[in-house]
């Protein structure tokens, strides 16, 4: 039996401080590429329908991105894969945002 309860309160705060931390880390990577790339960042948020999917599309591990996700992408200058993906999801050729 566990003799420190007190060892899952940390656990779980520590837990939450991290998601808090990461939400806030995605909320201004969808502002960086709405700044750095704005016509990118508009067709994404018009395929995905909100900010919310939008910024979860981009940090999500993605099969045409060999597992990496768009903000890997972004960072090797690959800015023409991410826009390729984003536009054939824009036209129903690949799987929805």
């Amino acid at each position: 039996m566990c003799q420190n309860p007190a060892t899952f309160t940390e656990l779980a705060s520590e837990l939450h401080r991290l998601h808090d931390a990461r939400e806030a880390v995605i909320d201004q990577a969808l502002g960086a590429l709405e700044a750095c790339h704005p016509p990118l960042a508009q067709l994404l948020l018009s395929c995905t329908g909100d900010r919310h999917r939008a910024a979860r599309w981009l940090v999500m591990p993605q099969r045409a991105f060999s597992g990496r996700n768009a903000y890997d992408m972004l960072a090797d200058g690959d800015v023409d894969g991410v826009w390729e993906q984003v536009v054939l999801k824009q036209l129903g050729v690949a799987p929805a945002l």
